[in-house]
């Protein structure tokens, strides 16, 4: 039997591998955090939160499979894929 802290790890690693493969999926577009969650939670029963997504989204970035786009005269990032997420999701890594 899993115990809690293994179930909310497999669950961070689903929702990083939906978000990367939200976003390969639509290169070259490039999505914000609330409409990659909203998205997400209408094509599956996952339910991610708007932490969850932000945390993989920050991770990827990390691994530079996604890169913020950031609008020019605002705050607000939106996502896209580069080629190394593109690379990583054919590969299954």
């Amino acid at each position: 039997m899993k115990t809690q802290e293994q179930l909310a790890q497999a669950r961070r690693e689903e929702c990083r591998a939906e978000v990367r493969r939200y976003l390969v999926e639509r290169v070259p577009l490039a999505f914000e955090p609330e409409a990659i969650r909203r998205s997400l939670n209408m094509a599956t029963a996952l339910n991610f939160t708007g932490a969850e997504i932000d945390a993989a989204l920050a991770l990827l970035e990390s691994l530079e499979q996604v890169r913020p786009i950031v609008v020019a005269l605002g705050a607000s990032s939106s996502f896209q894929a580069t080629a190394k997420g593109v690379l990583a999701h054919e590969r299954g890594q």
